[in-house]
């Protein structure tokens, strides 16, 4: 279900990170979109570094899931997306930016994403036959969503923009 009518800050606001997803596979058009998305993600002096790794067989979802401490869930999803990076040119900020776009793009195609970390690198090079000079931190997980899917455990309120916000200095 495409949400092409939503505005970017629409997009924004109303995207959830969702945890809980349907069997459905993810459309090849869908999944296109999706990693051009991220493909068009700005990148430190260009470098474009970066490499995404597409994961939808489930052993090695499963072998993802056992890289990060709050990742047991990640093998339910459609898809999983890694950010691979060779370690000296690692930039957080850039696979933040791809995956940011990526999970935007997919909220407007209806599909829903959580970005992972994975805090144990060696699992993580091992799930998907990494070279010992990348790195994988992070993935996002794709996938249909569930109707009624659960809140978050840990749902909050948000800050407030007064108590977010400093104009020119601290004080």
């Amino acid at each position: 279900m495409r949400h092409w009518c939503m505005t970017p800050y629409e997009a924004i606001v109303d995207k959830r990170d969702l945890r809980v997803y349907t069997e459905q596979a993810i459309a090849d058009d869908v999944m296109h979109r999706i990693l051009q998305a991220g493909r068009m993600a700005g990148s430190a002096k260009n470098a474009e570094s970066n490499r995404l790794i597409v994961v939808t067989d489930q052993a090695t979802q499963d072998a993802l899931a056992a890289a990060g401490d709050f990742a047991g869930w990640i093998g339910t999803s459609a898809v999983v997306v890694g950010f691979a990076s060779p370690a000296h040119e690692l930039r957080m900020f850039d696979i933040g930016r791809q995956a940011q776009n990526m999970m935007l793009a997919a909220h407007a195609e209806g599909i829903g994403s959580c970005p992972v970390t994975l805090g144990h690198a060696d699992a993580a090079r091992a799930a998907v036959g990494l070279p010992d000079d990348w790195e994988m931190p992070m993935v996002i997980t794709l996938g249909h969503p569930v109707a009624n899917h659960p809140d978050s455990p840990l749902k909050r309120q948000r800050v407030s923009l007064d108590e977010l916000v400093r104009y020119d200095r601290w004080s």
